[in-house]
């Protein structure tokens, strides 16, 4: 567990509220890493798959890592920043994907959003943004392709290629409670 991820609020969006649900949404998608890389695949779609219940934002797992708390901090141009450390590979490889769907949802928007979400490993966010501009491929194939090029760089991820339709399920749905929150915070 040695991965760490961010994220950046800046101008309208820079405010506490908003960052407390975005964070709590993150904390989920790093549950679900967790039950990946421990290999509990079951409770995993049990929990995140296309077919489970309305997941509750107040569920704990007793499996779940102890970490250090995360850090909030302001910038002096006013952005808000949370830091998340002590993650495995799964949870900085699941938030660039959040961060490539919500960017989606918002393309053409009059506003540039300044919003940013993603790990600080440079070799891993440049693997990452090879996957989301379709270099890789796409589906399945994507999938096993991106866990080429990461076993390759020494980070051993089999879980991605046999959970691809829970981690696609997952991405979908979290991006868009984080796009609905977003979009909440924005002036009108």
């Amino acid at each position: 567990m040695d991965q760490q991820i961010s994220l950046s609020m800046g101008g309208d969006l820079a405010n506490l509220h908003g960052l407390g649900w975005i964070a709590t949404d993150l904390n989920q998608l790093i549950v679900l890493s967790d039950l990946l890389e421990s290999g509990q695949e079951d409770v995993a779609a049990h929990f995140f798959g296309n077919d489970a219940r309305p997941f509750n934002r107040y569920k704990t797992f007793a499996s779940a890592p102890q970490r250090r708390p995360s850090q909030v901090s302001q910038r002096d141009d006013g952005t808000l920043e949370l830091v998340i450390s002590e993650l495995g590979v799964a949870a900085a490889i699941l938030i660039p994907l959040v961060q490539s769907a919500i960017e989606r949802q918002f393309e053409g928007a009059e506003q540039p959003l300044q919003f940013q979400l993603g790990t600080r490993d440079p070799g891993l966010k440049r693997v990452m943004q090879a996957y989301d501009r379709g270099d890789f491929g796409s589906g399945a194939e994507g999938l096993n392709t991106l866990m080429f090029v990461l076993k390759e760089l020494n980070h051993e991820v089999p879980y991605l290629a046999t959970s691809a339709p829970v981690i696609e399920h997952a991405v979908r749905k979290y991006s868009r409670r984080i796009a609905r929150t977003l979009r909440k915070s924005q002036p009108q």
